[in-house]
């Protein structure tokens, strides 16, 4: 049927956080040129209006593009509304992989009151105990299966109690906490400069997830400096479309040029501070006036190029 869009309200507890305005023109791009093929759902309300249960994009290109109206399927009140819509947005809309991995973990906080630090532990515990027995497949499995077996399964695999709270909020979802584990709850642990690029300038997870690996500590400079070595290659990464493993080579080579540098002066440097330090009084003592001389003015010289250097990296 076909309803007025001036009577549809978003809905307040959506999944999707990220509508940009290409995202928006893109929608109506695609409906003026073939139409509206799927209709939106929505809810009805008791004063004659309308939820947003699915169709955000093709709502607002509908109004981009000066329609009146929207066909649309009508259906009841969910028992719970934010859950229906994680769900239908999971089955039927592109949501990027850090609006998803927010939405999942708020829906998980809901069910097990536990907080992001806390779902990331007991998952990664369970996996790893599950992978240890050899029993991966097994959960893999449980994804298609009903409630009832759901839980007899996780109970073979001795996860029970809190833990089978957790894995059975996934599983309802129709998601693999293994997957959820390596590729969406990362996503949150992310540096804000990727997060940004992720939500406006459609920088994808798995790229996401390998820039990331440019951090302050992996290339044993200033965080200060990393991001800015980040954001560069964000920028040539988006402009050029690379792929995965082109992104992951293009890292290869900035860490190369990091810790090259890196792993070779500390080497060296190391050996001229152990030399330095097992020059004795002794020994100084015993030498004679030219040498002194000589290591006075070496040293002295060898300090100021230290200075200078340290004043560029800091």
């Amino acid at each position: 049927m076909e309803i007025d869009l001036e009577l549809i309200d978003p809905n307040p507890n959506q999944p999707r956080q990220t509508i940009t305005v290409e995202s928006i023109q893109a929608k109506a791009r695609l409906l003026k040129k073939h139409g509206q093929i799927t209709p939106i759902i929505l809810v009805a309300q008791k004063n004659g209006r309308y939820i947003l249960l699915d169709g955000q994009l093709r709502t607002e290109g509908a109004k981009l593009l000066g329609w009146k109206s929207i066909r649309a399927v009508i259906v009841p009140m969910p028992k719970d509304l934010t859950q229906s819509s994680l769900i239908t947005f999971l089955g039927f809309e592109d949501l990027n992989p850090l609006d998803k991995a927010e939405a999942i973990v708020q829906e998980l906080n809901k069910a097990t009151e536990l907080d992001l630090e806390e779902i990331s532990t007991v998952l990664a515990t369970v996996l790893k105990r599950i992978e240890r027995d050899g029993k991966s497949k097994e959960l893999t499995k449980l994804v298609a299966l009903d409630l009832e077996q759901q839980k007899l399964g996780l109970e073979t695999l001795n996860v029970i109690g809190e833990e089978q709270s957790l894995f059975l909020g996934l599983l309802e979802l129709g998601l693999n906490p293994a997957s959820v584990k390596s590729n969406l709850l990362p996503m949150l642990f992310l540096p804000d400069d990727l997060k940004k690029a992720i939500r406006y300038n459609g920088l994808k997870g798995a790229h996401a997830l390998a820039l990331a690996t440019l951090s302050a500590k992996a290339l044993d400079i200033s965080e200060e400096k990393a991001q800015k070595e980040r954001t560069k290659i964000t920028e040539k990464v988006l402009a050029e479309n690379l792929t995965v493993p082109e992104t992951r080579e293009l890292i290869k080579q900035v860490k190369a040029k990091y810790l090259t540098t890196t792993k070779s002066e500390s080497k060296e440097v190391k050996s001229i501070i152990q030399k330095i330090s097992n020059l004795s009084e002794t020994s100084l003592i015993q030498a004679s006036t030219e040498q002194l001389q000589e290591l006075k003015i070496i040293l002295q010289k060898k300090l100021a190029e230290i200075e200078n250097l340290s004043q560029h990296q800091a």
